[in-house]
């Protein structure tokens, strides 16, 4: 009986790691750290910059004006002061403006050649803002598609279906893939370049939504695979750039500098100080090397000396992968740490990188909040969609771009 109890505890625990580990997601963590109590006060911590809305350039003004006393009707002249009072509004919501294209026809009544007036009449039904206001609502302000539709219909009187919410992204995706593709080559020719992955479902079954940003771009794949084809698919045979990224095995078998992450490294340390006794020297250890790491990048030293610090560090890596081989609960991550023994100091050797993922963690919180919404996607038409526009987006964002203006001058 004891025997089938122990048994059944490990079969427990080994489930629950599936939720609480190291690496496991705010998202999925089924204990929540405690909340810190509110001290009170509202906004930014001390010390911060503070940020004041700028006042916008009037584009109107009403003046009121009094020519009498109300008390004893005297003419009061010119006043002493004027005090005055912002105000911004919106519009009012207006109705669509529908414009019928008319293009002639013509018949040369010598050579009866069939003539058609030049034009720029829209291929499609909807403008180009109506393409540019759809696709933002759907991609940026994250609405399901009939949100999309009951907005259209509240402030324009624009009425869709949820088939054409998704028609006008198919047709947006599509006039987006030229530049989708060129961002592909930016990403292939970046010198740094911060991955991560993370499941999606499509049509029920499960994909990957892959992420691969750099220091100007956002680029979004969603493939069945999370092997390293997805990986040389996007980043060709070529590419002469640092991948940073966890440890997961795909990167680490495609031929490039990788730097590992190192906010993976130090929460699974801490995770293990916080389970067993004895660990916290090894903790210390670790943080005191990332400050050293810190400490280098802040104020870096000349080319030779930081080369030395590789060795060094590098060194005491080994040294401590060796102590934790002592103990039987720290030989899995012990094994980790030896395994990306080449990959920890990479951004000492190369100050543009950084030491963590967190430019790749940062990038795929908007489509993983996306994915809480929706649920999933139905099918790979979907999928492409998703990735293209929401590659150029996040790009437009980076990139300082006014989202509006931009997309629209892409359709």
């Amino acid at each position: 009986m004891k025997r089938f109890l122990k048994a059944k505890i490990e079969e427990l625990e080994h489930r629950l790691l599936a939720y609480e580990n190291a690496h496991t997601p705010p998202s999925l963590t089924l204990k929540k750290p405690p909340r810190k109590e509110a001290n009170g006060k509202l906004g930014a911590k001390e010390g911060h910059p503070k940020w004041e809305r700028k006042e916008p350039e009037p584009t109107g003004s009403v003046e009121y004006i009094e020519e009498a006393c109300p008390k004893c009707d005297t003419k009061l002249g010119k006043p002493f002061k004027t005090e005055r009072v912002i105000e911004e509004e919106i519009p009012e919501p207006q109705p669509v403006e529908v414009i019928e294209h008319l293009i002639n026809h013509y018949e040369c009544p010598k050579c009866h050649k069939h003539v058609v007036a030049k034009h720029n009449a829209p291929k499609g039904r909807f403008g180009k803002n109506v393409q540019a206001h759809v696709t933002l609502l759907k991609f940026d302000d994250r609405l399901p598609l009939r949100k999309v539709v009951s907005s259209l219909e509240r402030h324009y009187g624009l009425t869709l279906s949820n088939v054409g919410v998704f028609q006008i992204t198919r047709q947006v995706a599509g006039k987006l893939e030229t530049s989708y593709q060129a961002l592909i080559q930016h990403v292939r020719n970046a010198r740094v370049v911060y991955c991560d992955e993370t499941k999606i479902r499509v049509d029920s079954i499960t994909f990957w939504l892959w992420t691969f940003t750099t220091e100007q771009e956002t680029l979004f794949v969603i493939r069945k695979s999370r092997a390293k084809k997805v990986v040389e698919e996007v980043l060709g045979e070529n590419f002469r750039g640092v991948i940073t990224c966890d440890g997961w095995t795909a990167y680490a078998q495609y031929p490039a500098l990788i730097q590992r992450c190192w906010a993976h490294l130090l929460r699974e340390i801490k995770k293990l100080n916080e389970m067993y006794d004895g660990v916290q020297g090894f903790y210390d250890s670790f943080k005191k090397i990332f400050e050293q790491i810190r400490q280098v990048r802040t104020k870096p030293p000349s080319f030779e000396i930081r080369q030395a610090l590789f060795m060094q560090l590098r060194e005491e890596m080994q040294e401590l992968v060796k102590q934790m081989n002592v103990y039987t609960q720290l030989r899995k991550f012990a094994g980790k740490v030896k395994n990306g023994l080449d990959y920890w100091f990479t951004c000492i050797i190369h100050l543009f990188v950084e030491p963590t993922n967190n430019t790749a963690e940062r990038a795929l919180r908007e489509l993983i909040v996306q994915r809480k919404i929706i649920g999933g996607l139905r099918r790979e038409k979907g999928a492409r969609i998703m990735e293209t526009i929401a590659s150029m987006i996040a790009t437009w964002k980076q990139q300082q771009l006014p989202l509006f203006t931009t997309l629209k001058s892409h359709l």
